[in-house]
């Protein structure tokens, strides 16, 4: 469900996945990984990554 909902919340933001590296200071091709579905980000991630889409962590990992 992560994987999902991180590349739904890039798009509508009009964000590649690039830009969205570096925007979180991530080395390039991270969220490539996650919305493929080969890595999730460490926990704390979690919580910037919410942050910046304005959303609960527990809508990001498919909770709610």
């Amino acid at each position: 469900m992560f994987a999902k909902r991180m590349k739904e919340l890039r798009q509508a933001k009009g964000l590649t996945e690039n830009a969205l590296d570096e925007i979180l200071g991530l080395m390039k091709g991270t969220v490539s990984k996650w919305e493929q579905g080969n890595t999730v980000p460490e926990q704390e991630l979690f919580e910037d990554i919410a942050s910046f889409f304005g959303v609960r962590m527990t809508y990001l990992i498919g909770i709610e």
